[in-house]
C-alpha cells in the first residue's frame, strides 16, 4: 500500500551527521514538525535539492517522538522568489519557526502561507508580508477584533484609541500604558487592506512590531534586520 502525502513546505534545513538533514517543515495535517532525511553516500542529490524551502512538497514520515524520519518527498510546485520578495519569504519562515507549537494542525495558516508565496513573488506587493504576519498572530491568539472590542463588545470606532493584550483582547484605551496601542480607524481600515493610507500602513508596521515582540517575549527575529536594511 502506497502510503498517504500530505502537503509540507519545508521551513528551515540544517546538516545532520554526514548523510542526513535536519529538516523544520510546516504541514497541512500535522503543523510544525522536525524530521530528519536521511540519504545513502553517493544518492540522494536529486531529493536533497528538492528539500529546500518555498518549495510545496507532498510528504511521508513515520516515528514517534519530538523527530520523525521522513520517508518520502515529492515536489509540487516551485515559488521563484527574488530580491525584497524574497527576504520577506525568509521572515515568514522564521516567524513560523519562533510562533508555532510543535504538532498543532493549522490548516487555515497553511493555506495563508501558500498564499502569501503567491504574492511575494510580485515585489511591489508591500502588504503581503503584515496581512501574514496578522495571519500568525491570529493563530498564536493575537487576534485583533475588526468590529467589536472584547471589553462590552461595542463596534469599533474610528475616533477611538484602543490597546490589545493576549488576556484581555482589544479594549478602548483607559490611559493605564499596557497592551498595544492601536486606532480604530486602523482597525476599521484592515476590514480593506488595500484602502490603508500611508500613515495607516506605517501605523500597521508599528503594532506588528508591538504585538511580535510580545509574542516572542521581546526576542528579536534574524531576518527582520535584513528588512529594516
Amino acid at each position: 500500500m502506497l502510503p498517504e502525502l500530505t502537503p509540507a513546505f519545508i521551513l528551515r534545513r540544517n546538516p545532520y551527521r554526514d548523510t542526513s538533514l535536519l529538516l523544520d517543515m510546516f504541514t497541512f495535517e500535522a503543523g510544525k514538525i522536525t524530521c530528519v532525511a536521511k540519504f545513502t553516500k553517493g544518492k540522494g542529490t536529486r531529493t536533497k535539492g528538492m528539500l529546500e524551502p518555498f518549495r510545496l512538497l507532498e510528504a511521508h514520515w513515520q516515528g514517534r517522538g519530538e523527530v520523525f524520519t521522513l520517508t518520502q518527498a515529492d515536489e509540487t510546485r516551485r515559488y521563484p522568489l527574488k530580491g525584497a520578495g524574497l527576504i520577506r519569504a525568509i521572515y515568514a519562515n522564521e516567524l513560523l519557526l519562533r510562533a508555532l507549537w510543535q504538532h498543532q494542525p493549522q490548516p487555515e495558516l497553511f493555506a495563508a502561507y501558500q498564499r502569501t508565496l503567491v504574492r511575494l513573488q510580485d515585489t511591489a506587493d508591500t502588504l503581503a508580508l503584515p496581512l501574514f504576519e496578522l495571519e500568525v498572530l491570529a493563530g498564536a491568539g493575537y487576534e485583533l477584533n475588526l468590529w467589536h472590542d472584547d471589553a462590552a463588545g461595542h463596534d469599533i470606532a474610528a475616533s477611538v484609541r484602543y490597546r490589545f493584550r493576549p488576556e484581555r483582547g482589544l479594549y478602548p484605551d483607559a490611559g493605564e500604558g499596557k497592551g498595544v496601542p492601536v486606532s480604530g480607524s486602523l482597525l476599521i481600515a484592515l476590514r480593506e487592506p488595500d484602502s490603508l493610507s500611508a500613515d495607516q500602513r506605517l501605523e500597521l508596521r508599528y503594532t506588528l512590531d508591538y504585538l511580535i515582540q510580545m509574542l516572542l517575549k521581546g526576542k528579536t527575529l534574524n531576518a527582520r534586520k535584513l528588512l529594516n536594511e
